[in-house]
């Protein structure tokens, strides 16, 4: 289920009312915590705390994102199980492009700290642990 989740998209012609649903239930939280909630008028009177600006904005800019990512996700699950004809598998070539930058930063990881970063001694860590430790801060230093 998840692998089908990850590796697929919602067909165009059904991916358009779904990102407009999405986009409806942010309008409705933004017009929840702005308007219902007053924060527009507590911030031009004067009456918002530094904390209310500090905190209680971005908090609410944030919660937006995760209003919209939700509804989103779960459209798709409903999809998934409802519609399967309306998903489409990924592209292998976008599959093998992300498989690609992986390894580019596995071989810059390796560059910077060597391959021996990669592959540690697993038979002193397994006979001394403590030598292990002692090995893990000489190498830290």
């Amino acid at each position: 289920m998840f692998c089908l989740f990850r590796n697929s998209h919602i067909h165009p012609s059904l991916n358009r009312y779904v990102i407009l649903l999405s986009l409806s239930g942010v309008i409705g939280w933004l017009y929840f915590t702005i308007i219902e909630k007053s924060l527009v008028n507590m911030v031009m009177s004067g009456d918002a705390l530094i904390v209310d600006l500090v905190f209680g904005l971005p908090l609410v800019l944030m919660m937006a994102v995760v209003v919209y990512a939700t509804i989103y996700w779960t459209c798709k699950i409903l999809i998934i199980f409802a519609l399967p004809k309306f998903i489409m598998p990924t592209e292998p070539e976008e599959n093998a492009l992300q498989e690609q930058v992986e390894e580019d930063h596995i071989q810059t990881l390796e560059e910077r700290h060597g391959s021996e970063y990669w592959a540690k001694d697993e038979a002193s860590l397994e006979s001394d642990p403590s030598k292990a430790n002692k090995k893990a801060l000489d190498e830290i230093k």
